[in-house]
């Protein structure tokens, strides 16, 4: 990789983290303010832990506990992203040594959470 196309993709990377963690933050955040201005949710507590997709679709029906636990998906998420932007970015660059590297360490934590999740 020249030193230029590395200066872009450690750019790209320190965005995804930078943002990703911003937006998770900021989810996080609307979350516990409207907690604080509603008060608990009309809806039955989250069983622990929750399926992605009623996490989704409870966020959508503006629950606020979901909104925040939406925030945490997505702090979870931003690594995992991470690891994407890095195999893409060696890809381009031709850099097959390494972007198989990158996804096999993105098999590895998949296939963990999968197996963490049951």
């Amino acid at each position: 990789m020249t030193r230029l196309s590395e200066d872009k993709a450690q750019t790209a990377i320190a965005a995804v983290l930078r943002y990703g963690s911003l937006v998770s933050t900021l989810v996080m955040a609307l979350g516990l303010v409207m907690l604080l201005i509603r008060g608990l949710s009309a809806y039955p507590p989250l069983e622990s832990p929750a399926p992605v997709g009623v996490v989704v679709a409870r966020a959508l029906r503006f629950d606020a506990l979901a909104i925040s636990e939406l925030g945490l998906i997505l702090l979870l998420l931003t690594p995992i992203l991470r690891i994407v932007v890095a195999a893409t970015t060696f890809g381009l660059e031709r850099d097959h040594k390494y972007m198989f590297i990158a996804l096999g360490v993105l098999v590895v934590v998949v296939l963990s959470i999968g197996y963490a999740m049951g």
